[in-house]
């Protein structure tokens, strides 16, 4: 009797895409001493959004040689206040935006100028983060309540308080985590902000 033997032999290979280990994702922190008196009496730390016109901006400069933005300034959200992705510079104190700029401070940088927002002075990239080296500080002028912080560039008159022309960039706002805080006259905000990616 003629006996038939069957073998079968498989083979597989298992094939994974490469993780991607890093992206492109820029964030931004505040961190505000509040001084009244020759005393500081708040400590704020707290993350920005970046607005979809940063962002826009940022990836037009990259990669479709649209010009740098070389000069940025800070501003200061006022009271109570609503913050959005799709906020823009145009709409500073408009409509469009769900806030308003707090300007009763100087200038310390300026010559205590009373229209001017105080220039962010960045220094070089280390370790994927950018800085200011020395706090930007904002001398209060009258009581009121502080929100926030705004960060804006790309045209000369972005150091203009209450500005808001149509070609300059909003790059990006944020809300003390903490709630609103509250300035006296001759109170100062000295404030570091930082950008990582």
């Amino acid at each position: 009797m003629n006996k038939i033997e069957f073998t079968q032999e498989a083979d597989y290979t298992v094939a994974r895409s490469a993780k991607v280990n890093s992206r492109l994702d820029p964030r931004g922190l505040f961190h505000v001493e509040h001084w009244r008196k020759g005393e500081k009496i708040g400590d704020y730390t707290f993350p920005n959004g970046i607005t979809n016109q940063g962002k826009d901006h940022l990836l037009n400069v990259h990669f479709h040689s649209t010009t740098q933005v070389t000069a940025w300034y800070l501003g200061m959200i006022l009271d109570g206040e609503t913050l959005a992705a799709t906020d823009t510079y145009q709409n500073i104190n408009e409509v469009g935006n769900g806030w308003d700029e707090f300007d009763d401070y100087t200038d310390a940088a300026n010559g205590g100028s009373a229209t001017t927002r105080p220039t962010w002075t960045v220094g070089a990239s280390s370790s994927q983060t950018v800085t200011n080296a020395s706090p930007v500080v904002f001398d209060i002028t009258a009581s009121g309540t502080v929100s926030g912080l705004f960060l804006v560039g790309g045209i000369v008159a972005a150091q203009t308080k209450n500005d808001h022309a149509a070609d300059g960039i909003l790059w990006a706002t944020a809300l003390f985590t903490g709630g609103d805080v509250a300035v006296n006259d001759e109170d100062q905000l000295k404030v570091t902000y930082s950008v990582s990616a």
